[in-house]
């Protein structure tokens, strides 16, 4: 006699029960009539995808937690989408290329990644997001991109909240023009701690960069706060490429000033999160309370071109789970 199997679920996805799911639900609908509001009009694109057309576009972070199986009728690999924007880079380039620039899509679906079960983190995300692919990047585009993820928490509720917007072209730039790809490496990790002690003893026993220099490098682990931050570091630095970078950020955030919305926002110029798939400005928003990002997005210029399609493109998505959380912790204070 064959043993009953045990009910229960796969461990990184849960149920969820009306309750939770009708205030998803609002937070969906706050979401969208954003986007709406913006021109973004919605797609939706397919769980499975050819691993190597996935591949294409997904970081390498991702595609070592894409889940892959092999299609009978072909042979070849298929993956579950472990993001959506290498989706709707594949659907701009092929299916949507005639369509004129800029494009304005937005999606509200699900992806799933493979976790380890030991650190409790979620396999399947449900994301609500926005892209938009255009002939030119510009500062206007990155800040509408911020704005829209400013009055889209505002819309669904949310009173307390920061986004970091960062550069991670103007970190690129200056890792590159003083250390060789091992250095670089163990600069971006130590940033990614906020290791100012660690930053100062590296470069302390580096004879080959001039003082300044060094004044400038062990500083960008506190280039974090106010509009400031930017006239900071650009009056410790001569590159003109990072210089050329600051000049960028410094024009995204004087458009979302102009919309009164710096209260919002804070700047970070030692973020590197993306490093190697982002090309300029990033952002995260966060909730007290909350330890996860409730959205991050940046600038990717370079994906949609590796699909064929040589576009500018920046866009964001929403963890909405962790927005309903953020919600119901705002609601407890």
């Amino acid at each position: 006699m064959t043993d009953a199997p045990t009910i229960s679920l796969p461990q990184g996805v849960r149920d969820i029960l009306p309750d939770e799911a009708e205030r998803i639900g609002a937070v969906e609908s706050g979401i969208l009539s954003v986007f709406a509001r913006y021109g973004f009009r919605k797609v939706i694109t397919p769980l499975l995808e050819y691993a190597d057309v996935l591949s294409l576009g997904a970081g390498a972070e991702l595609l070592d937690r894409v889940i892959k199986f092999i299609d009978p009728p072909t042979g070849r690999v298929i993956a579950i989408r472990p993001d959506i924007t290498p989706q709707i880079a594949r659907v701009a380039a092929t299916r949507m290329r005639a369509h004129a620039l800029p494009l304005k899509l937005c999606y509200n679906e699900s992806v799933i990644r493979y976790q380890d079960a030991r650190d409790g983190r979620k396999r399947e995300v449900l994301q609500i997001g926005a892209e938009y692919i255009s002939s030119d990047a510009s500062p206007e585009d990155d800040a509408r991109m911020i704005i829209m993820a400013v009055e889209a928490l505002k819309a669904v509720g949310l009173k307390d909240f920061k986004i970091d917007v960062g550069d991670v072209g103007f970190l690129r730039k200056v890792l590159e023009s003083h250390f060789d790809e091992g250095l670089r490496k163990s600069v971006q990790g130590l940033l990614e701690k906020k290791d100012t002690s660690g930053l100062e003893a590296l470069l302390g026993g580096m004879d080959s960069i001039e003082a300044g220099d060094k004044e400038f490098l062990m500083n960008l682990a506190t280039f974090y706060g106010e509009e400031e931050v930017i006239e900071k570091a650009a009056s410790l630095t001569k590159d003109p490429a990072a210089l050329a970078s600051l000049d960028y950020l410094g024009k995204v955030v004087e458009a979302v000033a102009s919309e009164g919305l710096m209260d919002w926002v804070t700047i970070d110029l030692g973020e590197v999160r993306g490093f190697d798939y982002y090309t300029g400005i990033i952002f995260e928003g966060f909730a007290p309370g909350i330890g996860k990002p409730l959205l991050s997005g940046g600038r990717y210029d370079s994906l949609l071109e590796k699909y064929g399609y040589p576009c500018r493109a920046t866009g964001f998505a929403f963890d909405v789970e962790q927005l309903s959380s953020g919600l119901a912790a705002q609601a407890r204070r």
